[in-house]
């Protein structure tokens, strides 16, 4: 061989592989970008996707051209992953980086807190949730720990296989979130982007490993996830599903579960004392959105084996001693319900602690869900004579519960002023804010806030609420602790349960409380120095108001009436159905199968996918037929030889694969030689017809193999017609039954061959 000819042949090899390089890379990329087609199932809309494609193409494309210029193929997906770090350093924090894309500490510590934002919004929202800026980004920080993957796997190990392994992990995304969450038909096109990169890479595929695997992998992947039962209940007309989700601040989600077209069973308990308001967060914060909880870190000392005393309440104030059994049923989140104010709970497991400032009880990484757990809390029951004695100065740092946004419509204040501000205490003032919502004027009503568009608990929404009249809970419990606020008094939105329905066991005569969905509520807490956080409850037709011991002292005036007899509790005083929704019947309380829940699993979906699943090995092998064709239009001799064997072998001839070029001529000459007596002609025309097709068939394959031949021992190397290839092909096929056609058309046998 000359040395122009090895040059040549030296760069054509690097060329061959550098198509290899990038075709596997983009077929990666490819199939990064369909499987991530599963998140839709999870997210309302579809923009966090370009971003997503953006740093999944920016690292296999850094990571190709490193393949192309260095030989270690481990420093390819390494630069790879390097190009990810600093595209995510551009798209989210630029300002803390150097020229935009190289990090400092100040980047890390902004991811930190995009990470953590993400964590939060995932918890806080209803799913489909909205790609936020943190779950964007944790989306993406997958995209870059994903293409690593599927590079060094592709790349390193040489094991192009198992990308089916990073694939599968996006896919099951959304049944991390939800089981019920399948998409048989992302599953099917995701089967046939992994089925593309084997072809691609073929070279590095066994033979006889590559079709089991694909076909293993491609049934698993459609008919598991069709088959696995449904554990929560199928989702409702309002987009609600089996499960109540407290997440970070449960007033987010409350609108939407209180709109359920059939109640789920929250939770049971059993106590001695009667009806309670269970707690699950306290809002202290107001904006123009909402309102939310203060952030604050959770202190691991505070276990729930002993809780501190109730914020402001002093000895002096009456109280009772009692103990509660709860049973979560299909309540889940890091926000556990208990009375207040709790002083301890027992068997609730690891994990829990309370917040000294609400004495709600929440954790990092415990779930509440199927908890059983027993509280002991203590009932304030406060004299009126005491709540009017409160003192006005307030602790410090209680400023916080008097701050309202800007944005807070000036009617409130001035309603509050007109409702309350000449009342002499500001107790007396908390007292004529719930007459005013509870006098009859306003409404109890979930459409409407959706109708007018004020739904919300943020400052802009009340100055719309205080007009219409009508609202639900959120409305009712924001607009009070906004207006008392207004007339400083600090004041903080509650979000939990009402008491629920009390049911008797006829055998046992044993009471407990079930507590479903129409159950959920929110309410004000105002606070009174020595007294400390007072429930109240403005919203009209639902729950009870508080009841307050009266004054020790007789007053003169009311001789009927002895004030000197003080009531003995502050429990409030209820019916026995006190609920969140007065336009839901109390007659029935769902158990823990909930109504409404379907164990139908999506069977057409599976019978939708199965056509695409019978479709890949066709695909595979017409596109690679297309590819080996369009390689002998640029000389290459060798591909179509291989390509007119395959044929055969797909048709059932059999092949030698060892034998030599020649050896294997004879054999496909013979069997185009079976044309004429497997036509079966009954007339000369048609036979000499046959005949003639036969010889130039013959022809053809004969050309073909003297191609081949002279680029073996030649230093002359032939060229080939594409014609005759194709001339070859079609008499293979005619040549053969028609159901050897169907097969190879269908089944071919040499799809995944290497």
């Amino acid at each position: 061989m000359t040395t122009t000819e090895a040059s040549r042949a030296r760069s054509l090899r690097a060329h061959e592989r550098r198509v290899r390089i990038w075709s596997l890379s983009g077929t990666l990329a490819l199939a990064l970008g369909v499987a991530a087609s599963s998140l839709g199932e999870v997210l309302t809309e579809g923009a966090w996707w370009f971003p997503y494609i953006g740093v999944v193409i920016v690292v296999l494309a850094v990571a190709a051209v490193a393949h192309t210029l260095i030989a270690r193929a481990w420093i390819g997906s390494l630069v790879g992953a390097a190009a990810g770090l600093a595209t995510l350093t551009l798209f989210f924090a630029p300002a803390t980086a150097i020229v935009g894309i190289i990090p400092t500490i100040d980047t890390f510590d902004r991811f930190g807190a995009l990470i953590a934002q993400g964590q939060s919004s995932m918890e806080s929202q209803r799913f489909p949730a909205d790609a936020d800026t943190g779950i964007v980004f944790l989306i993406c920080l997958g995209a870059v720990g994903l293409s690593v993957a599927m590079d060094a796997i592709a790349f390193v190990l040489r094991r192009p296989a198992l990308t089916a392994l990073p694939l599968l992990i996006m896919l099951a995304v959304p049944a991390f979130v939800r089981s019920e969450l399948h998409d048989a038909f992302g599953f099917a096109v995701t089967a046939l982007a992994y089925a593309g990169i084997l072809l691609v890479a073929e070279e590095r595929t066994t033979v006889r490993a590559a079709w089991p695997v694909v076909a293993s992998a491609l049934v698993l992947a459609l008919i598991v996830p069709v088959l696995l039962p449904s554990v929560e209940p199928g989702e409702s007309s309002s987009g609600a599903t089996g499960l109540i989700s407290t997440g970070v601040n449960p007033i987010l989600n409350l609108s939407d579960d209180l709109r359920r077209d059939s109640a789920l069973l929250a939770l049971t308990y059993f106590s001695d004392e009667g009806d309670e308001y269970l707690r699950v967060a306290a809002l202290d914060e107001f904006s123009d959105e909402t309102w939310s909880p203060s952030e604050r870190e959770l202190d691991d000392a505070n276990t729930v084996d002993e809780f501190a005393p109730a914020q402001g309440l002093s000895d002096e104030v009456p109280r009772t001693e009692s103990v509660m059994q709860i049973q979560i049923q299909r309540l889940r989140g890091k926000l556990l319900p208990v009375p207040y104010a709790a002083t301890s709970i027992t068997d609730v497991g690891r994990g829990w602690v309370w917040e000294p400032e609400g004495l709600t009880v929440a954790s990092s990484f415990a779930n509440s869900k199927d908890a059983n757990y027993e509280v002991s809390y203590i009932t304030p029951a406060p004299t009126i004579e005491q709540l009017e004695a409160a003192p006005t100065e307030l602790p410090a740092g209680f400023e916080k519960y008097l701050a309202l946004p800007e944005s807070l419509p000036a009617v409130v204040a001035e309603t509050a002023q007109q409702v309350a501000g000449a009342e002499a205490t500001r107790f007396d003032q908390a007292l004529a804010l719930q007459k005013f919502f509870r006098n009859g004027d306003f409404t109890y009503s979930e459409e409407a806030p959706v109708a007018e568009d004020y739904d919300g608990s943020g400052a802009e929404v009340l100055g719309e609420f205080l007009s219409a009249q009508s609202g639900y809970c959120v409305h009712f419990a924001s607009a009070m602790a906004a207006m008392a606020r207004s007339l400083d008094i600090p004041a903080r939105v509650v979000v939990g349960f009402t008491p629920g329905q009390r049911q008797v066991n006829s055998e046992t005569d044993e009471v407990r409380y079930a507590v479903t969905t129409d159950n959920l509520h929110s309410w004000p807490e105002l606070y009174f120095p020595t007294v400390g956080w007072v429930r109240f409850e403005p919203t009209t037709s639902v729950g009870s108001t508080p009841r307050f011991a009266q004054s020790v002292n007789d007053d003169p005036s009311t001789p009927d009436v002895d004030e000197s007899k003080p009531e003995p509790t502050a429990t409030p005083t209820s019916s026995a159905t006190p609920g969140a929704r007065p336009d839901v019947p109390r007659d029935e309380i769902p158990d823990n199968s909930t109504p409404g829940e379907t164990q139908i699993s999506p069977w057409w979906l599976l019978l939708l996918a199965i056509p695409f699943l019978l479709a890949i090995p066709a695909l595979v092998r017409a596109v690679r037929r297309g590819l080996r064709l369009r390689a002998v239009g640029r000389g290459n001799v060798a591909l179509a030889w291989r390509e007119i064997c395959d044929s055969a072998a797909d048709l059932g001839v059999a092949v030698s694969r060892n034998a030599t070029p020649r050896q294997q001529y004879e054999q496909l000459a013979a069997q185009l030689g079976l044309v004429a007596s497997r036509a079966g002609s009954s007339s000369s025309s048609s036979s000499a017809s046959s005949s003639s097709s036969s010889s130039a068939a013959s022809s053809a394959l004969a050309a073909v193999l003297a191609a081949v031949e002279a680029s073996a021992f030649s230093p002359h190397p032939q060229p080939v017609r594409r014609e005759a290839v194709t001339s070859v092909l079609a008499s293979l096929r005619s040549s053969a039954g028609w159901k050897e056609r169907i097969a190879a058309t269908l089944a071919p046998r040499t799809a995944f061959d290497r």
